[in-house]
């Protein structure tokens, strides 16, 4: 336990492979900022993880640490700052990473995960709570945030749901710059956190078929949750094109083989949908021509919009998402916690501080 007015954090110290528990000062909020209470805290296969396991990509954080991480979390207000309006402590929420200006055209237009004011060191090039060097994140038992990252959690949703919430909003967002209609058909490669996110989304919107495609290491794993949260049959992304080209594909793994997949398996005239990011690659290659001779549509997917926030509120009390949340781990075994995630058990694996 912490010394008073202390707070215990999990933070890489140094190079190298893994992270340790140590204290800093509980953080006091500024203007506009609340300090939350964090409850639960997810593992991001493509930046906690990678960054705990000391990935080439994280190199450059090198100079930088030490450093606390943690992104994907959601707590309790414990204290607001000056200028705050509309919360007063004790409310139970959700919080959305990515810092924004609300003043440049992107964010009034309600596109602030595309916020052009608030550049950062992450990788996207955005300032985002527990990626960002100069932004602590919730790796921690406390942790500020802008007043206006909160969201309230819908009743019956618990922490660890939460969690899972942005990532579902970015399913939510992926649907909805697509020209998906009811009762279309829909394909999804990569069936982790954003894949499933996508899969639910598609299944709430109305899709008559939903094939999810994984890998050898998803077939006793992730591929059996896909089927229990909907989805209408599942391969093996080595089983080649779809024999009936979908409407919409939606690419959720960051790998080049899914890519090449989507753009053989999609009708002539329907969407392709790319969520996953290829992590540490400089560029892959992509047919252009046969998308344009085919007038395949690509919508890139980058983060959440408010209205994919509100979208998904909306839809949380009514969607079971305990198949997708853990394991879960105390912070203090945070070393089980990161070996899970490695071990891809479960889909979102969460820390509680």
């Amino acid at each position: 336990m912490a010394a008073e007015n202390q707070m215990t954090v999990l933070e890489k110290r140094e190079a190298g492979e893994g992270m340790t528990l140590g204290e800093r000062p509980v953080p006091t909020p500024g203007e506009g900022e609340v300090r939350i209470a964090v409850k639960s805290v997810g593992i991001d296969g493509g930046v906690e993880g990678p960054f705990y396991r000391w990935e080439e990509s994280y190199h450059r954080y090198e100079p930088h640490l030490p450093q606390v991480f943690g992104h994907e979390f959601a707590g309790v207000v414990d204290a607001v700052g000056p200028g705050v309006d509309g919360w007063s402590g004790g409310e139970r929420v959700a919080v959305e990473p990515r810092i924004s200006c609300g003043r440049c055209r992107n964010c009034r237009d309600g596109r602030s995960n595309l916020c052009t004011e608030e550049t950062g060191f992450s990788p996207h090039g955005r300032k985002a709570i527990g990626i960002d060097t100069e932004v602590p994140g919730a790796l921690a038992e406390y942790v500020n945030v802008p007043a206006r990252n909160l969201y309230e959690l819908p009743e019956g949703v618990t922490f660890d749901e939460g969690v899972f919430l942005e990532l579902l909003a970015i399913g939510v967002h992926g649907i909805d710059v697509s020209s998906f209609g009811v009762g279309d058909r829909v394909a999804i490669t990569g069936p982790g956190s954003a894949g499933l996110s996508a899969l639910i989304a598609a299944r709430e919107a109305g899709a008559s078929e939903i094939v999810m495609i994984g890998a050898d290491v998803d077939e006793g794993t992730r591929l059996p949750i896909a089927r229990e949260m909907g989805a209408t049959s599942t391969r093996n992304v080595a089983d080649g094109p779809l024999d009936d080209p979908v409407d919409v594909f939606l690419e959720a793994s960051g790998h080049e083989s899914a890519l090449h997949l989507a753009e053989s398996s999609i009708r002539p005239g329907g969407d392709h949908v790319q969520i996953g990011v290829y992590h540490g690659a400089d560029g892959v290659s992509v047919d252009f021509n046969g998308l344009v001779n085919e007038e395949i549509t690509v919508h890139p997917v980058n983060a959440r919009r408010e209205s994919d926030w509100r979208r998904t509120l909306a839809m949380a009390p009514s969607v079971d998402l305990s198949p997708v949340v853990g394991p879960a781990f105390d912070m203090t075994d945070y070393e089980d916690g990161f070996a899970a995630e490695a071990a891809r058990e479960g889909v979102k694996v969460v820390l509680h501080p």
